[in-house]
């Protein structure tokens, strides 16, 4: 048997053994609540090495070295659903306020509207614990109808930036509106 083929054998004992804790290692790290994202993660990591592994070069410590290469993985799909979060801003208005379609709730009846109202008077009462930059965001795309680009000409702030503070001043928002 080559050394090629007796390494990737090795590599594969490996895996077969070591399966269920790396698993667990990569659902320490994750922030997806998936148990399919933790394994997805760990078989990419498994088949990357598996085929591109340079096994006519030595490797100290096959562990450490898939423990790492599941860390930088798991910082890598982290770094892909925040893309994906952020991109959910751009609907058909430019995401300008999607905040309040998420809020309130369709109907025409006065129970609904009451309630409607009570979210947005809690919303804005919650307002005054962001901070001003985040505040202005919410009230000028949410209230006042601005678009980002509008934003970005008048602020001189690039749209990217512009998203991201909608982006945190929303997930601190609701945070707020869950712990009250």
């Amino acid at each position: 048997m080559s050394d090629h083929s007796e390494n990737q054998q090795r590599l594969s004992v490996l895996f077969a053994r070591e399966y269920q804790n790396l698993v667990s290692f990569v659902k320490r790290y994750w922030h997806g609540n998936e148990q399919a994202d933790a394994e997805d993660i760990v078989q990419d990591v498994m088949l990357n090495l598996y085929t591109k592994i340079d096994f006519s070069r030595p490797v100290e410590n096959l562990l450490a070295y898939t423990y790492r290469s599941l860390k930088n993985r798991v910082v890598d799909w982290q770094r892909k659903r925040k893309d994906l979060v952020l991109s959910t801003y751009e609907d058909e208005n430019g995401g300008e306020n999607s905040l309040l379609k998420n809020l309130v709730d369709e109907g025409n009846d006065l129970e609904t509207e009451q309630e409607n109202e009570a979210k947005i008077g809690n919303m804005l009462n919650l307002l005054d614990e962001l901070r001003p930059d985040h505040q202005e965001i919410i009230i000028r795309t949410e209230f006042e109808g601005y678009t980002f680009d509008e934003l970005s000409r008048e602020w001189g702030i690039p749209i990217g930036t512009l998203l991201s503070r909608k982006h945190r001043a929303v997930a601190k928002l609701q945070k707020l509106m869950l712990e009250k």
